[in-house]
């Protein structure tokens, strides 16, 4: 990654816009619908969120470990951008497919992430090729700019008329396009599919690991909403993603953070390895408290025409996913580390307790308390991950860290 102070933090400021993006989604979406249509609107888009995790496991992560960029392996950065795009495409292809058997908001938000993915994977996939290029103000450009057109056509849709969910998420994916164009621009061009395969077979001891790492995320998250729709109906599913609101932002910006850590972890001494993951949980630890503090200080009537539900009730639920917000980056940051040093399959270890432990607490707790059960069960379950995946990594803390893995010659 990066070196010098200026471009660090220039790839903090850049996760802190990307963030403001999935968050500002979501603050438009949640005044204008009720607990149950937001439900449906959080099923649907956390596809895109399950849509990241998978395209930069196949892609940014291992082109980040190898140092593909910096050895100059021109096959492989190819090869890494095609991979993404075809997760997107793929992505794509299921979302029409569910949306022929559903009617209603869910098939019109369907073919909206149906158009939005590909764009979307190429988009996410260059932010990560700029980190590596040493380059990261290319994207704080192209996000920041994605979240001032975004801005910019909501504003513009509520003077001229009226802004319901399915015409946010519509003006999301809308404001994404020329941005990716841009992202190409400055990247090149992911259509190297005949790169995929070489990209792949080159990779194929880092692959499976960051892949089904990625899987259980992904996995994870949806059986937690689906059990919790289950056991609280589309309403509690709907109050539940609301109080997330604030939280799922946080995530999105420590799970950005760390995975920008690969290429500066890559190759360095088990000190480094542990020491910088410890700084970022450390910021998290900071960030999740100030959140908690500005939670209890909100007016609740600001925040309950702002999330559109009574905030009196919300309040503790949220603080309570605060704790797990800052749970969920510090077993992450672990995580990638672990990653970093070749040992891709603490991760998946670690994932794999963690979704047994979350299913079952979510769909007892959720069962026996409602909401504040589920929220209770995601937050134990991530102590769980965290205290599995730190004893992992600071167990090897003392091993030589591997080298990363030779890259493919450049063609």
């Amino acid at each position: 990654m990066v070196s010098t102070g200026v471009s660090q933090s220039a790839v903090a400021l850049d996760q802190l816009v990307f963030s403001a993006i999935t968050f500002a989604v979501q603050l438009v979406a949640a005044p204008v619908t009720t607990d149950a249509e937001f439900g449906v609107f959080s099923l649907i888009a956390i596809v895109q969120i399950g849509q990241w995790y998978l395209g930069r496991a196949i892609g940014a992560e291992p082109l980040l470990v190898a140092k593909t960029v910096s050895s100059n392996d021109t096959r492989g950065v190819r090869g890494a951008a095609a991979a993404s795009l075809l997760v997107g495409v793929a992505i794509s292809v299921g979302c029409l497919v569910v949306a022929l058997f559903v009617s209603g908001p869910a098939r019109t938000l369907l073919l909206i992430q149906a158009f939005a993915s590909p764009f979307t994977a190429v988009l996410d996939h260059s932010r990560y090729v700029n980190y590596a290029k040493q380059k990261p103000m290319r994207a704080l450009f192209t996000d920041a700019s994605w979240l001032v057109l975004f801005l910019a056509a909501v504003g513009t849709t509520i003077l001229v008329g009226e802004l319901n969910a399915t015409g946010t998420y519509l003006l999301w994916a809308l404001a994404c396009v020329p941005l990716t164009l841009v992202a190409v621009a400055l990247t090149g061009t992911p259509l190297a599919f005949g790169a995929v395969k070489d990209w792949v077979r080159s990779r194929r001891t880092l692959l499976p690991g960051f892949l089904i790492d990625a899987v259980y995320l992904t996995a994870g998250t949806w059986a937690t909403f689906g059990v919790t729709a289950v056991v609280t109906g589309l309403d509690g599913l709907g109050l539940l993603r609301k109080a997330l609101v604030p939280v799922t932002a946080l995530t999105v910006l420590f799970i950005g953070i760390s995975n920008s850590l690969l290429a500066h972890l890559a190759g360095r001494t088990p000190r480094e390895v542990v020491r910088a993951p410890m700084l970022v949980s450390a910021a998290a630890a900071v960030v999740s408290a100030m959140a908690a503090l500005l939670t209890l200080v909100l007016p609740s009537g600001l925040m309950t025409t702002a999330l559109g539900t009574p905030w009196d009730g919300l309040r503790p639920v949220v603080l309570l996913l605060l704790v797990y917000a800052f749970l969920l980056a510090t077993a992450q940051t672990a995580m990638v580390a672990a990653k970093a040093s070749g040992r891709a399959w603490l991760g998946p270890r670690v994932r794999t307790v963690q979704f047994v432990t979350e299913l079952t607490l979510v769909a007892s707790l959720g069962w026996w308390l409602g909401v504040i059960g589920v929220a209770l069960g995601m937050t134990v379950a991530w102590l769980v991950a965290a205290g599995l995946a730190w004893g992992g990594v600071l167990r090897h803390g003392d091993q030589p860290v591997p080298e990363a893995e030779p890259t493919a010659s450049a063609s």
